[in-house]
């Protein structure tokens, strides 16, 4: 038997695992979730029906995929509540992105423009947070945040403000979870691609401005 042979069977399944693994734990919770979003809630453990038994014959599926209906997301439609809401995360889902981009990409490009042996350090520092644990980060900065958090006992010292500030449960507080979160995830893409362009590409719009001005009469 050639080496290639032996070599082919492995390498079959090494290319077959990743699409199992998106089938047992993307398609199939998946298909639960979707089937569950089909069915009508009920006083019953589990509590929704219809329940599916594939013990109970052909006759007993088909009459349970019978009940199945689209009511669910018809009051995703019809009901006010949940339009306002998807209106409100796509409003908090672009302020967010604008902002992360505002913050992240001066230092993406600070990072792309540093020496190379500063770019790893820098990079080092950019990722740092994720080496703790993300709830134990949002833990801190609700300490931080709250009535007699350090944000409040530093603004009382320094006489910003006469009276502690109210910041949890806030959209201030939101956003700032949201855009200390992200962050990361905004920089290291931008910086990426940032770092693989010519640094004169990056100079020729402040080299060019001069001519066009003089050439303009400016």
């Amino acid at each position: 038997m050639s080496a290639r042979r032996i070599f082919a069977r492995p390498a079959r399944l090494a290319a077959i695992a990743p699409y199992l693994w998106m089938v047992l734990f993307f398609l199939v919770p998946f298909g639960f979730v979707l089937k569950i979003s089909l069915s009508q809630t009920a006083i019953a453990q589990p509590p929704y029906t219809p329940v599916f038994d594939f013990t109970a014959g052909r006759a007993a599926l088909a009459a349970a995929f019978a009940q199945l209906s689209l009511d669910n997301f018809r009051l995703l439609i019809q009901d006010n509540l949940y339009i306002l809401s998807y209106l409100r995360s796509l409003v908090v889902a672009v302020s967010s992105t604008l902002i992360l981009l505002l913050i992240g990409y001066p230092i993406a490009y600070g990072m792309a423009r540093l020496p190379q042996r500063w770019q790893g350090i820098a990079m080092m520092l950019v990722i740092v947070p994720f080496w703790t644990s993300f709830l134990i980060r949002i833990y801190a900065w609700i300490n931080i945040l709250q009535h007699d958090g350090l944000l409040n006992q530093v603004l009382l010292a320094l006489h910003i403000v006469s009276a502690p500030v109210i910041w949890l449960s806030t959209d201030s507080a939101m956003y700032l979870g949201i855009v200390y979160s992200y962050l990361p995830f905004m920089i290291l893409p931008l910086y990426a691609t940032l770092s693989k362009l010519d640094a004169s590409m990056l100079e020729a719009p402040a080299i060019s401005a001069p001519r066009r001005d003089r050439r303009s009469g400016w």
